[in-house]
């Protein structure tokens, strides 16, 4: 399984084709809504903020194999 295909259907996209445009809607929605400096208070509930975290959550998963992917592709050069 290729790495689009593999986020597809991790993400519940039909097509691997998708996944690019997905990944990016989500960085750009974690990174306004970071930048913004909305992050609530201490205690406060948001779910922007629990969207936010989600997102974030998703893009940290899909570095972690992106990095395993080029290691083993620079360890087989």
């Amino acid at each position: 399984m290729t790495l689009p295909q593999r986020w597809a259907a991790e993400l519940g996209m039909d097509s691997a084709a998708d996944v690019t445009t997905g990944l990016r809607e989500r960085f750009e929605h974690l990174s306004q809504f970071l930048l913004a400096d909305e992050m609530p208070r201490a205690g406060e509930i948001s779910a922007e903020a629990a969207t936010a975290y989600g997102d974030f959550c998703i893009l940290v998963g899909f570095l972690a194999d992106a990095h395993d992917v080029l290691t083993r592709k620079e360890t087989h050069r």
